[in-house]
């Protein structure tokens, strides 16, 4: 099982606990905010959309700050926010030329926040990663998508800078196809024939299944675009612009919440749902309980 399972379920267990119930009028905040920082990836991996550079060329363009503080001030002042930030997305978050400051900013207007980065280790070494946590980064997460050199490279920066692997995790991705590169992989919203790659499976979709990730997570991109899933890199389905919009108006909007409806009733036939084959209900059960309180569903 990808570890990203258990740790996630824990993460977000532990977050709805410490909300008030008297916050849970409308709806639990979400748990997890994840940023794309930057229009560029370093790398084309196989399992991921990015393998193609027609639709997903590099640009040089990353999440003005700005904008980026515009977000954080309305989670500080909607919800005090304690949940968890991370930089993943659809690129290479440490390509952003402000990562540290990024970094600084966000701890020092959201103390009680989780900070994540996941990285596929190509920028890091070890004044980088030493320069994260001095900035206040709590967690990096490095996928390794080459060989078992670049797993020890990084175990011993980890070992030498005496930083835990508790807060430092090394992700081996480069298992081979049996083992499905150590992830729990989908087919992106349809954006991804796993086919090539020697995965097959018989789906018929939509699937009839739940989806929780809308339930407990919102992913910005570095335009602003506000999207209900990570997933969705075919970009099917904006909810939202952060530029026009507060968050927390665009998670508790009309069109959201009909969009968590139908995922917790199994139903997938919506855009970008109707071609995805994750398995969504590996999480969020508690979330679930609480957004069918709110809907009385």
């Amino acid at each position: 099982m990808d570890p990203n399972v258990p740790r996630v379920k824990d993460f977000n267990k532990e977050y709805l606990n410490n909300i008030k119930k008297s916050d849970l009028k409308n709806g639990p905040p979400p748990a997890h905010i994840e940023f794309d920082l930057h229009g560029s990836c370093s790398r084309r991996c196989a399992f991921c959309p990015r393998v193609d550079e027609k639709k997903w060329a590099n640009l040089d363009e990353q999440f003005e700050e700005t904008l980026y503080l515009k977000i954080i001030y309305e989670l500080r002042d909607a919800w005090d926010y304690s949940g968890r930030i991370s930089w993943s997305g659809y690129s290479e978050p440490t390509m952003h030329q402000d990562i540290f400051k990024l970094i600084k900013l966000t701890k020092k207007h959201l103390p009680n926040c989780t900070l994540d980065i996941v990285s596929n280790g190509d920028f890091l070494d070890n004044q980088v990663i030493q320069n994260l946590y001095d900035s206040g980064l709590d967690h990096l997460r490095v996928s390794i998508y080459t060989n078992d050199k670049t797993t020890q490279k990084f175990k011993k920066i980890r070992e030498d800078l005496k930083i835990s692997p508790e807060i430092f995790f090394i992700r081996e991705r480069n298992k081979g196809r049996k083992n499905e590169f150590g992830l729990n992989l989908n087919n992106r919203a349809g954006a991804v024939n796993l086919k090539k790659i020697g995965i097959k499976r018989e789906e018929t979709f939509p699937i009839k299944r739940k989806c929780n990730y809308p339930l407990f997570k919102i992913f910005v991109n570095y335009n602003g675009d506000y999207q209900i899933c990570s997933n969705d890199w075919n970009k099917k389905k904006i909810i939202g612009n952060a530029k026009k919009q507060k968050i927390n108006d665009v998670w508790f909007s009309n069109e959201f919440s009909t969009i968590r409806k139908n995922l917790m009733k199994e139903n997938r036939n919506i855009d970008p749902c109707k071609t995805c084959d994750v398995k969504g209900d590996l999480n969020g059960e508690e979330f679930f309980a609480a957004w069918k309180e709110t809907y009385r569903i």
